[in-house]
């Protein structure tokens, strides 16, 4: 290898050539063996990324990549014996190796090619060889074996081999190439023109740029080093190949490949195509970037604001709208973070998109003068948006947010001067804009697309194993703590090697970063289960990169391009998606009315409703079922506003009602004896009793007026429900009731054991014998009534039970520190 030049000998380079030459790392050149008169980039053989060993065969020269033991040849031959590899390896090769390249004759010094590799010697040496009859051994110790200078370099532009001859203008390999195109009438062109279109000979370890312009050469050469230090794999034939077509294609730079131009040369290339062509256009494209070249275009890099993808501003048509919102984008982008800046961006450009399609399609000057633009176009596009949302266009609940945000944007212009003389929006006035009246109410949110049911749970979770199959470890692990934890799924595609952690109190706490939140190093209670799959986890991760420092690993590394195990997993929605598609049918019980009678019946789930997202509406959910209190439950979801945790676990007004129907058919007065509704007119009193005439108690309600308009806090019986006439209690406090007896028996047996006190004082602060007695009465008759019911009826006013305690954000009661339900894998319920 030539020593490489740390500048390129280019005749009069355009500026954009010398820009990209000037990118070019002189250390990455030396590692490529790169030389600007040669032009042929060399795969070391020891490098994390770039490096190609030698396959494990002995005798075999051929390169593999790092994570290969054997080459491509020897890998088939691999497949089609049976064996295994470590067997395999050791078995002598038959067959004769192919040499392919440059190999110069054995005589010191002399510049001409072999005649065969076997030979050892030019054609002119061989030749006088063979006439004196002696072996090559002897031959070289005679004074005919002196060095002979070289006939050239082959005609094929690609090419850097010798040629055979002083006639043949050609190397061998390629001289056989143009006699078998002539032979076989495949030679479709002059022969000029196959010269400087062929391609080069495919050598071991090589891939040659000869033949490209000098702007493609250092563009593919900047590529390569982008590449590289992302952490990217890159194969010589891959790199080979892509030279070929760019070649072929007669490409003077990247920037000249349009879309279409770009997907004809990705035709044949395979998978690796579209990452390398396409790779390096993006890179070429990237390079030089700052934010002050891309404010004006129409199109953004984000890479020059620090961010991912691309920001489109071409949905808008009046160009002071469009300029009025690329200076709101560049002044929200530094405020954004996380993965999906670009994202919450780009969506409320697409909303004022909507209210520029709406000014160009209904005003005659289609929206252009700011000044003239007033209230009435406001109404209109409010017109438009709700024709949009009801013609099926997009949501109804999009049809909120793009409104939401339009008034957003609108209000902002202003605060940033933009309406001001001289600036881009000089004149709009100030009735160009949206009232928080203008802004339709949210649609009433449903189930669908929130929390899952335990039926579909448990398959999810007993299927976990094909999840890892199907895609990998991470993700099946990432799956599982999503789970678990009810984290965002890019908080845990981001967590960092140790993310495990114990509180002062010995308690297991998983670290996060709330990226939507801007919030870094939350911390959330977990379960013995959690940790031990991050655990396993880190054992495995630790394995893989045993020399890199923990603090730079990810716990959940990507496999491609992440040799130092500091790049995360992308994204969980592509391989949870075809996961879930390939599992059977999830079925689900669903009450149904047949023949005038209620029937428990087994239908499909619809798996669009199954995402990772909806792992985390489970978790809040199971911890709202189980009586978390909505302020602890506002903490475990890391929501700074309890409207936000609300969102996660609301429920129907249909499945209220229904459930309020069922359980209030079992509710219990103090005495014990139930409260029979048989008339409907009551059962709708019931409803309107449970909006607004009762508070919540420990374990039931009370219905005495004065109290509930106080908010529970003018009982003056001092919350001694169980003797009052105002209490009711059903089925769905049975939970409460089972917790209120056991705390009042610890209660009694360590106020009689564990004090020292006066009698009297004792005797105040024990429960009473009666207090006891009731409430195991009221529990024994819920329980008895329950027991009489049918199997099928009974799951009815288990599902009822969930609903009507799903709906509770109220617990009036004895002050008492109430722990998360940590464990929420359905399976793991007691």
């Amino acid at each position: 290898m030539a020593t490489p030049l740390p500048v390129p000998p280019l005749d009069q380079p355009d500026t954009r050539t010398r820009e990209v030459t000037d990118a070019l790392n002189p250390s990455f050149l030396a590692l490529v063996g790169w030389d600007w008169d040669l032009r042929v980039v060399f795969f070391p053989k020891s490098h994390p990324v770039l490096g190609m060993p030698d396959c494990r065969i002995e005798g075999c020269a051929k390169a593999t990549t790092v994570d290969k033991p054997l080459c491509l040849g020897c890998h088939r031959r691999w497949k089609d014996s049976g064996l295994p590899i470590e067997d395999f390896v050791t078995l002598p090769r038959t067959e004769h190796f192919r040499a392919v390249g440059h190999v110069p004759c054995l005589v010191p010094g002399c510049e001409r090619p072999r005649k065969t590799v076997r030979a050892g010697l030019c054609n002119a040496h061989h030749g006088q060889r063979e006439g004196l009859g002696i072996p090559v051994e002897e031959y070289m110790r005679l004074p005919q074996a002196r060095p002979l200078a070289s006939f050239g370099v082959c005609q094929v532009v690609a090419c850097y081999f010798q040629r055979q001859g002083p006639v043949n203008p050609y190397c061998r390999a390629h001289y056989a190439r143009l006699r078998n195109a002539r032979l076989d009438g495949t030679l479709n062109q002059d022969e000029a023109t196959w010269q400087r279109t062929t391609a080069a000979v495919a050598v071991n370890r090589e891939a040659s740029m000869r033949g490209l312009p000098d702007r493609l050469v250092a563009e593919l050469l900047y590529f390569l080093q982008v590449r590289t230090a992302g952490g990217s794999k890159t194969v010589d034939h891959q790199l080979r190949r892509v030279c070929d077509r760019l070649r072929a294609a007669g490409t003077p730079c990247l920037e000249t490949l349009s879309d279409a131009g770009l997907a004809e040369q990705l035709v044949g290339l395979g998978g690796y195509g579209p990452a390398l062509l396409g790779g390096a256009r993006t890179a070429v494209r990237r390079l030089g970037l700052t934010p002050e070249t891309e404010r004006h275009k129409d199109i953004w890099e984000l890479s020059a604001f620090g961010h991912r993808g691309r920001l489109f501003f071409t949905r808008i048509h009046q160009r002071p709208l469009r300029e009025a919102m690329k200076i709101w984008a560049g002044d929200v982008l530094p405020k954004r973070r996380g993965k999906q800046a670009r994202n919450s961006v780009q969506v409320v450009v697409n909303a004022v998109g909507v209210l520029s399609e709406s000014l160009r399609l209904q005003r005659e000057d289609g929206g252009h003068t700011p000044a003239l633009l007033g209230r009435p176009d406001i109404v209109d596009f409010c017109n438009r948006a709700a024709f949009l949302a009801d013609s099926g266009s997009f949501s109804a609940y999009r049809r909120v947010h793009i409104i939401r945000d339009v008034r957003q944007v609108l209000t902002r212009f202003r605060t940033l001067g933009l309406t001001r003389a001289g600036e881009v929006l000089e004149g709009l006035p100030a009735d160009f804009m949206l009232d928080q009246e203008d802004v339709p109410d949210e649609p009433e949110d449903g189930e669908a697309g929130r929390d899952l049911p335990d039926e579909v749970m448990r398959q999810l979770c007993a299927n976990l194993d094909l999840l890892e199959e199907s895609s990998n470890r991470e993700v099946r692990v990432a799956t599982e703590l999503v789970i678990d934890t009810g984290r965002r799924p890019e908080e845990i595609c981001e967590l960092g090697w140790d993310c495990l952690a114990r509180d002062p109190d010995g308690s297991l706490i998983l670290v996060y970063d709330n990226f939507k939140g801007h919030r870094q190093g939350r911390r959330l209670p977990i379960g013995k289960a959690t940790a031990a799959v991050i655990t396993a986890q880190q054992e495995r991760v630790r394995q893989r990169y045993p020399d890199r420092p923990v603090s730079e690993l990810r716990l959940l590394p990507r496999r491609a391009a992440n040799p130092d195990g500091r790049k995360p997993i992308a994204d969980l929605s592509e391989p949870h998606r075809a996961w879930v598609n390939a599992l059977p049918e999830f079925l689900v019980p669903v009450v149904v009315e047949t023949d005038g009678r209620p029937m428990t019946v087994k239908l499909p789930f619809d798996k669009a409703r199954i995402f990772p997202y909806a792992y985390r509406h489970t978790y809040a959910q199971r911890h709202a079922d189980a009586s978390v209190a909505p302020d602890v439950l506002q903490a475990l979801m890391d929501h700074r506003q309890m409207s936000t945790t609300e969102g996660y676990y609301r429920v129907g007004q249909e499945r209220k009602r229904e459930a309020v129907d069922r359980v209030t058919a079992l509710q219990f007065d103090r005495h014990g004896n139930r409260v029979w509704r048989k008339v409907q007119g009551l059962l709708d009193s019931e409803h309107v009793r449970r909006a607004i005439g009762e508070v919540a108690t420990a374990y039931g309600v009370c219905l005495e007026p004065s109290n509930v308009a106080a908010g529970g806090h003018a009982c003056p019986l001092r919350f001694r429900c169980i003797g009052c006439n105002h209490f009711r209690t059903d089925v769905s406090y049975l939970p409460d009731l089972e917790r209120y007896l056991a705390d009042l028996l610890r209660s009694r047996e360590r106020l009689m054991s564990a004090f020292e006190a006066d009698d009297w004082a004792r005797s105040e602060a024990v429960p009473s014998e009666e207090e006891i007695r009731r409430v195991r009465r009221l529990i024994t008759r819920v329980k008895a009534d329950l027991d009489d019911l049918t199997p099928e009826d009974r799951a009815q006013i288990e599902d009822a039970v969930t609903v009507v305690r799903r709906g509770r954000t109220v617990m009036l009661g004895l002050p008492k520190v109430r722990q998360p339900l940590l464990d929420i894998r359905p399976w793991s319920a007691g």
